[in-house]
């Protein structure tokens, strides 16, 4: 098998096609059994070092997602409570998420039921897909459990330490 088949074998496969397929590229290009061995720990090694970097980077952005969703929802309790804030700042939010959400359904609506034309097909599809992205976002910041996220981040930090 020539070494560019072995190659896109590589870079195609899942996770443990990789790990084989690397193996057997390793087994071609290396000279000696211990050379290969060796090889093979060092790949290994340095494939759960990076997931131990992405996973600790992903548990960094969930504690900013965390802590940005906590910072707006005490910044929209202050409003909804203050005597000094205008109606529209008051529902300015819930009106926003209402419309989001409803435009989503409407959208959602014309893909499923309506027969639209090819040009049109294509549009719809991307705004179907962004309306979706912010309707997860409407929903996760209105019912996100705090407790659940909470008790997820204290087991994580625990897992950490």
């Amino acid at each position: 098998m020539p070494i560019l088949d072995k190659l896109k074998n590589v870079f195609t496969g899942g996770a443990s096609k990789l790990v084989d397929s690397a193996s057997n590229l390793i087994d071609n290009l290396t000279l000696s059994k211990e050379e290969k061995e060796q090889f093979k720990i060092d790949f290994i090694k340095a494939t759960n070092e990076h997931l131990q970097v992405m996973e600790q980077e992903a548990t960094k952005q969930m504690e900013i997602q965390q802590k940005e969703n906590d910072s707006a929802r005490q910044r929209e309790v202050q409003i909804a409570t203050s005597d000094k804030a205008p109606v529209l700042n008051k529902i300015i939010s819930p009106l926003l998420a209402l419309l989001i959400l409803g435009s989503t359904f409407l959208f959602w609506y014309f893909i499923l039921f309506k027969d639209l034309n090819k040009e049109k097909e294509m549009l719809v599809s991307g705004i179907v897909g962004s309306l979706t992205t912010l309707s997860m976002g409407v929903v996760s910041y209105y019912f996100g459990s705090s407790i659940g996220s909470h008790q997820k981040q204290e087991r994580l930090d625990k897992l950490i330490k």
